[in-house]
């Protein structure tokens, strides 16, 4: 399969199960389960996210943390590097940086691959677990979990149908631009990929703005 043809798989298949699970529920976090992880993803590039490798780098008993084998590992990971992408951006926003609402969203999408940078090759093997059918619709929790961690590191404070969509709507920028990334882009490409989809997403909202002036549930209000 083409990396064109994986993407839209992604896209497709991520997209669909974002929609099916927009509140997934919230992971075990375990101090424990969290070294084992980042000790794996050191390695899981080269070896894999298996059970053999994660005993391997973290202990013997190390599989009993994650009775779901490697969908539950690949899954708790991405929640794992959702909640560091969270932490350093707040570090950030409580100086002041980046007062505006768009540049914090930027800022949270790149600081989240900056994270990843060092585990490319392991979040590759981790995306081809997650979108592999054993899995069911995980990818699709991780996806949802990741664009609702961005708004939430943001401090955007919507609610109703506008977090909904909101959310939907940065899936769409998101997506393309961790494929662009995955795929070997380098810092300018993904940046150029990120600009792009933000610049569509504003345009939709505006768009959705002006429509809803002439919506009678508006003029009823």
């Amino acid at each position: 399969m083409s990396l064109k043809e994986k993407a839209l798989h992604f896209a497709m298949g991520a997209g669909y199960s974002l929609m099916q699970t927009m509140t997934p529920p919230t992971l075990d976090h375990d101090p424990e389960r969290e070294e084992a992880l980042w000790k794996l993803a050191a390695q899981a590039g080269e070896k894999g996210w298996t059970l053999a490798a994660l005993r391997e780098v973290a202990g013997g008993d190390a599989d009993l943390l994650f009775p779901g084998g490697p969908a539950e590992m690949v899954e708790a990971w991405a929640d794992l590097v959702d909640r560091e992408m969270v932490r350093r951006a707040q570090q950030a926003f409580d100086v002041g940086a980046y007062p505006r609402l768009s540049e914090r969203v930027r800022h949270c999408v790149l600081e989240r691959l900056d994270i990843l940078e060092p585990f490319r090759a392991a979040e590759r093997r981790a995306c081809g677990i997650a979108l592999s059918p054993c899995s069911g619709t995980a990818s699709g929790r991780m996806l949802a979990r990741t664009v609702d961690a961005i708004w939430r590191a943001a401090e955007d404070t919507s609610g109703g149908i506008t977090w909904v969509t909101k959310r939907v709507s940065l899936a769409t920028v998101y997506v393309p631009t961790f494929l662009a990334w995955l795929g070997g882009s380098d810092r300018r490409v993904v940046e150029q990929v990120l600009d792009a989809g933000l610049a569509r997403a504003r345009a939709v909202g505006m768009v959705r703005k002006r429509m809803e002036k002439f919506s009678p549930f508006h003029r009823a209000a």
